[in-house]
């Protein structure tokens, strides 16, 4: 499964590359605190959502999405080669997230991050991704197979059907330990036709408690339009 693969894919660019410093301390797995979207809608949304005043709106293939304005990236498509650059220039942490995305061209349509990484020197991010499935699918076949080919490095912590904003959406969250690095990561699931568009946010442990309430705003913004 897509799913599957760039959230392997969005963990391992947040692994430590050579050199870029001691490993984070190890300790229990964070319990996190579940928050459910406050709003989604598929229909088209106003051009400007109800969200703080210094977010900023993200653009890649039929996706709108919103993020505080401190995070950078974006289109996948237009703007590939400089978010590879950007990464490249923010020093030895974002190494291993520029290369996997490198090598990993037409996995993703959005992917933005927070250029300040956590304690832990887990990068933050956010992805979308795309994948077309069977006719007939629904979001609960869709999530039972991205649940039943987890790998070992992935451990469940919640999954669901939620009904937000009068639609149903899939939810998993997640948690992982790659590369020595511990993080959690939000799966939010929107079915158009026989599509599945995956919005991912991905963080360390040890931020996403923190972070929740973020992801929540934002999933809420979600617009699939042109």
């Amino acid at each position: 499964m897509l799913l599957l693969s760039a959230l392997i894919l969005a963990a391992l660019g947040c692994g430590p590359s050579s050199g870029s410093g001691p490993a984070p301390t190890p300790g229990p797995p964070a319990t996190p605190a579940i928050f459910l979207p406050p709003e989604w809608t598929p229909t088209p949304a106003p051009p400007t959502p109800d969200v703080p005043a210094d977010w900023k709106e993200f653009h890649g293939s039929r996706v709108h999405l919103w993020l505080p304005g401190s995070f950078e990236g974006g289109d996948m498509g237009a703007g590939f080669q400089a978010i590879v650059d950007r990464l490249k220039s923010l020093g030895p942490e974002f190494a291993p997230a520029a290369e996997v995305l490198e090598q990993n061209p037409d996995v993703f349509v959005l992917w933005a991050y927070d250029p300040l990484p956590g304690p832990t020197g887990y990068v933050t991010n956010v992805n979308v991704t795309r994948e077309d499935v069977p006719e007939g699918t629904s979001i609960d076949d869709y999530l039972d197979a991205a649940i039943e080919l987890l790998p070992t490095s992935f451990d469940l912590i919640d999954r669901g059907v939620v009904t937000v904003g009068g639609s149903e959406i899939g939810k998993l969250v997640l948690s992982s330990s790659i590369q020595g690095k511990r993080g959690m990561s939000v799966i939010y699931s929107i079915k158009e036709g026989n599509r599945f568009w995956n919005v991912t946010y991905s963080t360390g442990a040890d931020e996403f408690v923190t972070r929740s309430p973020v992801w929540g705003r934002s999933i809420s913004t979600l617009r699939l339009g042109d």
